[in-house]
């Protein structure tokens, strides 16, 4: 996001009312990923209208008391974390006289508007990916399968292994590594891995020995890798399906 751009680039901690909102780092990267999983709960994908109709903030109440897994206290956890603030009795839920769910840290009230914008803040800050509500969860788990098959079908390494990656593809040592920011930690990787392929398909190419149909695979390694529709491929491949079985009934 464009507001937030200069404290992305350099990993300074964002500023919201009365808080600062850091960056995590990867030696916190294991903790951060299980406590992350509050942020991205499929609230709206629940069959009952009055749970659509909660704030998130109030969903994270709801399911404290409908749900075998902690997602409050996790939340909770979550923002001790980011805030860089270890006392738990900074921190206060609440819901008001008329039924509307809050949190105070440090004496100060924050709504579900604020919940709302903080949690949209994290999520930017270390690259988890917003839920799209414009398409059917059913739907949108199959594209996921598909595309991870499509563009990659082997496991990704364990994040053990993809700190080793890192280490042996720079002049980062272990102790480097750890103090990266998780998004900087993810976008090394995945320029490593570009820049990786890049130089063997050029080489390849320049042997004259292969020549790729498909010029995307020789995007200079330089090239910008962010990709607004992660599902384009997929979505491409099941139109021509479409198309072709149109064809067949015809």
């Amino acid at each position: 996001m464009p507001e937030y751009e200069e404290f992305l680039i350099y990993d300074k901690p964002i500023p919201y009312k009365d808080l600062l909102i850091y960056p995590v780092t990867v030696d916190n990267y294991i903790s951060f990923h299980f406590y992350s999983l509050c942020l991205s709960l499929d609230k709206n994908s629940v069959p009952d209208p009055a749970v659509i109709s909660m704030s998130y903030l109030e969903f994270l109440y709801y399911t404290s008391t409908t749900a075998e897994i902690p997602y409050l206290y996790m939340f909770k956890e979550l923002l001790k974390m980011v805030l860089h603030i270890n006392k738990d009795e900074a921190f206060h839920f609440a819901m008001s006289e008329k039924g509307k769910a809050y949190f105070t840290i440090n004496g100060v009230k924050y709504t579900s508007d604020d919940a709302d914008k903080i949690i949209d803040i994290i999520m930017t800050q270390n690259l988890i990916e917003h839920i799209d509500d414009s398409i059917q969860k059913e739907v949108r788990d199959e594209m996921e399968k598909a595309e991870m098959y499509k563009r990659n079908q082997y496991k990704m390494c364990s994040f053990e292994d993809q700190c080793v990656c890192i280490l042996i593809s720079t002049s980062l040592r272990f102790e480097d590594i750890y103090k990266l920011t998780i998004r900087k930690f993810s976008k090394i990787l995945e320029r490593v891995d570009h820049k990786l392929h890049y130089e063997i398909y050029l080489s390849a190419q320049m042997s004259g020995m292969v020549q790729f149909k498909d010029e995307s695979k020789l995007k200079p390694w330089l090239a910008d890798l962010s990709n607004n529709d992660k599902y384009a491929d997929v979505k491409v491949d099941a139109e021509q399906m479409h198309k072709t079985i149109d064809e067949i009934n015809k």
